[in-house]
C-alpha cells in the first residue's frame, strides 16, 4: 500500500508513470545498498550462474584445467550444491594433497553433506598448513559447522580465531551461542555484549555485512539459560 502511495505521488510530481517507477526502484536499490544488500546478492548469484556455465564448457574441453575446476567448485559451494562440489574438486586434492584451496572447499562441502570427520580433517589440515589462508577462514568454517550442530567444541576454535580477529562480529555471536551450549551463561552474556559493541563501532560497509549477526546477538534475543537460540 505504501509503495502504491509513493508511486502515485511520484507520478503526480513527474507526470510520467515510467519516471515514477524508475525513481521508486532507484530509491529501493539505494535503501537496499545501505541495509541488507539483497539486490547485491541477487546480482552475484546471476553472475555466478553465468560464470559457472562458462567454466563447465572450459572443463568439458580441458578437464585438467585446475584453476577452472577450483573456480567452479567455489561457485558450487556458494550455491550450496555441496555434493556436486565434492565431485568437481576431489580430483584437485587427489592430484595435489597440498592444494589448500581444494582442501578448504572439500572441507566445507563434506561438513555440509554430513561427512563430519572428513570435513573437519580437511579444514584442520588447511589451518595447520597456513593459519592465514583466506584470513583464517578455515578455522572459522570449522567453528561455524560445530556451532550449527550445537556442539560446545566450537568454543576452542572460535577463541583461537578471535585472538587474531578480535573485532569479528559473527565469531563473537557464535562464541556466545557455543558458550551457552557449554553451560557458561556468564561468559555467553559477556560475548553477546562484546558482539554488539563491536558492531556499533564498525564502518558502514561492515555493519551491512554483520547486521543480522549483531541483531541476533542482542541480549534480549538470547535466552537467559540453555535452550534454543534464535538464529540469524
Amino acid at each position: 500500500m505504501n509503495s502504491w502511495i509513493n508511486f502515485s505521488i511520484l507520478w503526480m510530481l513527474t507526470g510520467s508513470p515510467v519516471a515514477a517507477a524508475v525513481i521508486l526502484l532507484a530509491a529501493y536499490a539505494i535503501a537496499d545498498w545501505y541495509t541488507f544488500g539483497f539486490l547485491r546478492g541477487l546480482a552475484q548469484a546471476v553472475a555466478d550462474f553465468r560464470r559457472g556455465s562458462r567454466l563447465r564448457l572450459v572443463l568439458l574441453h580441458n578437464p585438467h584445467d585446475r584453476k577452472a575446476r577450483a573456480d567452479l567448485g567455489a561457485i558450487l559451494v556458494s550455491q550450496r550444491r555441496f555434493a556436486r562440489a565434492i565431485e568437481v574438486v576431489k580430483p584437485l586434492a587427489d592430484e595435489d594433497p597440498h592444494d589448500l584451496r581444494a582442501l578448504f572447499l572439500l572441507g566445507v562441502a563434506c561438513l555440509a553433506t554430513g561427512r563430519v570427520d572428513q570435513g573437519e580433517l580437511f579444514l584442520s589440515e588447511v589451518h595447520k598448513a597456513d593459519p592465514a589462508f583466506k584470513d583464517g577462514e578455515a578455522l572459522l568454517e570449522l567453528a561455524r559447522w560445530r556451532a550449527r550442530r550445537r556442539s560446545a567444541a566450537a568454543v576452542e576454535p572460535l577463541r583461537e580465531f578471535l585472538k587474531s580477529h578480535p573485532h569479528h562480529v559473527e565469531a563473537r555471536f557464535l562464541l556466545a551461542r557455543a558458550l551457552l551450549v557449554a553451560g557458561d551463561a556468564a561468559a555467553a552474556a559477556a560475548e553477546r555484549s562484546r558482539c554488539w559493541q563491536e558492531y556499533e563501532t564498525e564502518l558502514p560497509y561492515q555493519r551491512r555485512r554483520d547486521r543480522l549477526w549483531a541483531w541476533a546477538g542482542r541480549p534480549e534475543s538470547f535466552p537467559s539459560t540453555g535452550g534454543t537460540e534464535r538464529r540469524p
